[in-house]
């Protein structure tokens, strides 16, 4: 930072008697002409920033073990013009794992990065704001090594704030040490996925100098992003993740991708001392940063879960905290564009610039309804929302199971699966008796009834095969239109701050699009049977013997309509991906189960046992199936992340 003279006041009081007023005068704070009442307006030229790629120290480690301190490579865009006047700015941070398929072209030919591939650096530099990409340690031109969410990982990315704040050592390309003394110390971190994840997760060291984060999409327990309760979503995915982002520049490197799947026990998909580093909800007690934390309801990569968990523990240690729910998928939060800008620039603005701009008295949660419009609210979860027990039971002339708080009834009920995962369709035509699944329907809804939180299954269930999974969906069946996707608008161009020819900062606008359908999967949650007990250990089951098994569902925010039912649908699953299955048959037991849910409106209609006589109609959904192809959801990673 940059430092002022005679900070002490006896100091400053002896000196000025000897200095003549106008030179005091001219060693007073200079103006900064970027601030305009509580708002930081463009007031300099992106053409006269200042680029420079910095290499920081990460004291104490050498995960690659080449005999060399590890260090981060920091990419610097800054306003030159604040730097000319003596003016201190604070620095947005976008780490990421990812910047190895940056083009050639975003360099110029002393590998000084000329392209930032993000609107971040057009619109906030003019602004006031340094911009910093950091290569994440073992990956792109970082050294050391990736351990996935790991200490190592964390603590190269938090040096990089240590070295904002004069803490640790950085140098230029030339090999000269290099001092962030144009920066004021206040950083934010930023990004949509991995690249949020590092944010999460540097908050947790309680970094001093970090002000806020704004996690995007992001994981919370890395545990909870490759497997659910017990189930891993694919074999030998830490490996995959390892090999995908890592620079495999020694190999030692090489080596750690091995082990780093070894640990990870795909084999029984349970909980070990391994995810501890890589579950920050661990240690959100620590967290100085404000959150502002942006998530999509259907995102099915980074599931909604991430967010609830981190959610409670930032409600928990009383964070200060603000968030945006959308109802897309794996998105970065500017696919929204104005409703994600015109947030996001108050709360830096407030937390980096220190303007008393007033975004901690205006509501805490926006919140995308189903048909795509914005509502705001005081808090989340919702004002009102309580724990609802809903019992199971089965009528014994109804053409589903029922979905109420009145006591549990009816006779066992079977469905079977095969060594297929199920897909969203088998939610249709609920009132169809179908062996591959079990459906309960609550009555029609008279008036409105929200999900707002984070929600409970207890099943009663046997297993006719030694192991099994369980998968439970929410669904909101009656016909609405109902979100299905942002797409660009074609022909348009809008510019985000300014820019030049290499790096413009213009993207085409984008819009909502919408669908009519008569249901909507609305939460989707997996579970191993054999994780009955904990997730630190799987059992094999005894083929014919009842297991109470509870698992939480992923976090959520939904309204049913008036006129709509509430549905859980559940199917077998296979329980790993690393040993075969060949199908099993599992049967509940509803007198015994029960779905808990945090629901808030009025829900008398829930009071009595569902049991529908006709059919409910249900032929169509709004969003196509959850992409399960692991290549294809790193690619969304990616392309989300910039």
């Amino acid at each position: 930072m940059r430092r002022t003279p005679f900070r002490t006041g006896t100091i400053l009081l002896a000196a000025a008697a000897l200095i003549p007023a106008a030179t005091i005068t001219a060693t007073a704070k200079p103006d900064k002409p970027f601030v305009q009442g509580t708002q930081t307006v463009a007031a300099y030229d992106y053409d006269n920033a200042i680029r420079e790629r910095i290499a920081v120290d990460v004291p104490g480690t050498d995960n690659d073990e080449n005999g060399v301190t590890d260090q981060i490579t920091v990419d610097i865009i800054r306003p030159g013009e604040a730097d000319a006047a003596g003016i201190d700015v604070p620095v947005i941070i976008q780490a990421s794992p990812y910047y190895a398929g940056d083009p050639s072209s975003y360099f110029d030919s002393k590998g000084i990065r000329q392209v930032y591939g993000t609107w971040l650096d057009n619109y906030f530099v003019p602004r006031g704001y340094a911009v910093a990409f950091v290569d994440m340690p073992g990956t792109n031109r970082s050294t050391g090594c990736t351990d996935v969410g790991g200490d190592y990982e964390v603590l190269g990315t938090k040096a990089v704030v240590d070295w904002l704040n004069n803490r640790v050592p950085g140098y230029n390309p030339d090999g000269s040490k290099a001092k962030a003394s144009w920066s004021t110390g206040k950083t934010g971190m930023i990004g949509t996925s991995w690249n949020g994840t590092i944010a999460n997760s540097v908050a947790s060291t309680g970094v001093r100098g970090l002000e806020t984060i704004v996690p995007i999409a992001a994981i919370s327990s890395w545990y909870d992003y490759t497997r659910a309760n017990g189930v891993p979503f694919y074999d030998k995915y830490m490996e995959f993740l390892y090999d995908y982002v890592s620079n495999d520049k020694t190999p030692r490197c090489v080596a750690l991708t091995d082990e780093v799947e070894a640990a990870s026990d795909t084999p029984t998909g349970s909980y070990s001392k391994f995810w501890d580093p890589r579950n920050y909800n661990l240690d959100a007690r620590k967290v100085r940063s404000s959150v502002f934390l942006i998530h999509g309801l259907d995102d099915e990569n980074v599931k909604t879960r991430h967010y609830g968990e981190w959610w409670d523990q930032l409600v928990r240690y009383n964070v200060p905290r603000k968030i945006l729910l959308h109802q897309g998928v794996h998105l970065d939060g500017f696919s929204l564009r104005d409703a994600y800008v015109n947030e996001l620039h108050p709360w830096f603005d407030y937390w980096l610039q220190g303007l008393k701009n007033g975004i901690m008295q205006q509501p805490q949660a926006t919140i995308m309804r189903e048909d795509g419009t914005y509502t705001h609210e005081k808090r989340w979860p919702a004002a009102g929302v309580r724990p609802v027990k809903l019992n199971l039971g089965k009528a014994k002339n109804a053409k589903a199971g029922g979905l109420s708080i009145a006591a549990a009834s009816g006779d066992p009920i079977s469905f079977t699966g095969t060594e297929d995962e199920s897909t969203d369709a088998v939610v249709l035509d609920p009132t169809t008796p179908k062996p591959n699944r079990a459906v309960f329907l609550s009555d029609e809804l008279e008036k409105a009834v929200r999900i707002s939180g984070t929600g409970k299954v207890s099943v009663r269930v046997k297993s006719d095969k030694v192991a099994s999974g369980i998968k439970a969906r929410i669904v909101d069946y009656g016909t609405a239109t109902r979100y299905s996707n942002i797409t660009n608008v074609p022909n348009t161009r809008v510019c985000w701050g300014d820019g030049n020819a290499l790096d413009t900062g213009c993207y085409a606008q984008t819009k909502i699009n919408t669908k009519v359908s008569d249901a909507a999967v609305v939460v989707r949650t997996l579970a191993d049977v054999g994780h009955y007990k904990t997730l630190n250990h799987k059992e094999y089951l005894t083929p014919g013997k009842y297991y109470d098994l509870s698992f939480e569902l992923n976090a959520d925010d939904i309204v049913f309509a008036p006129g709509h039912r509430l549905g859980l649908v559940l199917t077998v699953e296979p329980d790993n991906p690393s040993v075969p299955f060949t199908g099993a048959t599992l049967t509940v037991d509803p007198t015994r189960s029960s779905l808990t849910l945090p629901l808030t409106g009025y829900t008398a209609a829930l009071n009595t046992a569902g049991a529908p006589g006709e059919r409910v109609a249900a032929d169509s959904l709004a969003q196509p199936e959850p992409e399960k192809d692991p290549t294809k959801l790193m690619e969304q990673m990616v392309e989300a992340s910039r």
